[in-house]
């Protein structure tokens, strides 16, 4: 099922990476609103995907969420190898090689964004998945550690090994984070390189993505999907003006959840997406918190069936 990043109509639109958020459950409620945007796995360590049958569990994806990319962290070529081998065989369309999270732990073990002070080990990385597989490499990194001067010289690295796709996020490891995404010098680097180069920063709609972007390929979009899949939406005021359709959603995402899920887990993981839903929502704010902990599935199910009816409009833009 492996696909040509090149051969994709532009732009190029992606729901990002994100652990805990991009699970099966979301990448599907998510294809229900947009047929076309790519879909990203959550951040996933290429050793545990080996060891573990749980963290294997986690890429386990439904034939719909095509076109399915997975985003693999280390630092071991080898682990990348055999972990491509093995999702090659299971029918992904392409690996994505983390070099941009900013979590200490994970720069700590040189995985993510340590990756960019390590510009051998990342291309042989790089490298070791081109050469063991035959789906298409991209890489996820930032605009470099401090600053951007070194971007260029690392993307061209990069595709020299063998990726095929370049995706920036406009923060320096420095800011994680904070500050705003700067997008100037993702536009400078796809003057450089024939491949694709997709920006990610800040992306609030698919409006605003088109006008961040620029002569790139694409962009991600990320923080902005979270409880909020209607983003993706083509009809820019696709989210619903009624709490009632609102919990419509919620309702079905959690359903989705639950099939993959045990429940009590998909419970407890659910608030992350929950704490999205009602994000900017201001006439819930005493029934939010009793959401947000409630003890059991029943005890949720029925705050939702009250959340239902506070049928004032809703001010949040999707």
């Amino acid at each position: 099922m492996g696909m040509k990043w090149a051969d994709m109509l532009r732009p190029i639109v992606c729901l990002a990476p994100m652990d805990g958020i991009t699970d099966s459950a979301y990448r599907q409620l998510v294809r229900r609103f947009n047929r076309d945007v790519v879909l990203f796995s959550e951040f996933t360590s290429a050793d545990g995907f080996l060891r573990s049958e749980k963290v294997r569990g986690r890429l386990d994806f439904a034939a719909e969420e095509h076109p399915y990319f997975v985003q693999l962290f280390g630092n071991n070529p080898a682990s990348f190898a055999e972990a491509s081998r093995a999702l090659e065989q299971a029918g992904v369309a392409g690996i994505d090689i983390n070099m941009g999270c900013p979590a200490k732990k994970i720069v700590a073990s040189q995985h993510g964004s340590g990756l960019m002070r390590d510009v051998d080990r990342a291309c042989r990385i790089v490298e070791a998945v081109a050469g063991a597989c035959g789906l298409e490499v991209s890489v996820k990194t930032r605009l470099g550690w401090t600053d951007s001067t070194g971007l260029l010289d690392f993307a061209r690295a990069l595709v020299g090994a063998g990726a095929s796709l370049i995706a920036v996020h406009g923060r320096t490891y420095d800011q994680a984070f904070k500050g705003a995404a700067d997008w100037a010098p993702i536009h400078d680097l796809k003057r450089q390189l024939a491949v694709p180069v997709l920006g990610n920063g800040d992306v609030e709609s698919l409006a605003d993505g088109r006008a961040k972007m620029g002569n790139l390929d694409g962009f991600m979009i990320g923080r902005a999907a979270i409880g909020n899949p209607w983003v993706f939406h083509p009809a820019a005021s696709a989210a619903p003006l009624t709490m009632a359709g609102r919990v419509s959603v919620i309702r079905e995402h959690y359903s989705l959840m639950c099939r993959l899920k045990d429940r009590p887990r998909a419970l407890v993981e659910f608030r992350k997406h929950l704490s999205g839903y009602l994000r900017g929502v201001s006439h819930i704010k005493s029934m939010r918190g009793a959401l947000m902990t409630a003890p059991d599935e029943g005890a949720f199910l029925r705050l939702l069936d009250a959340l239902e009816s506070c049928e004032a409009p809703i001010a949040q833009a999707s």
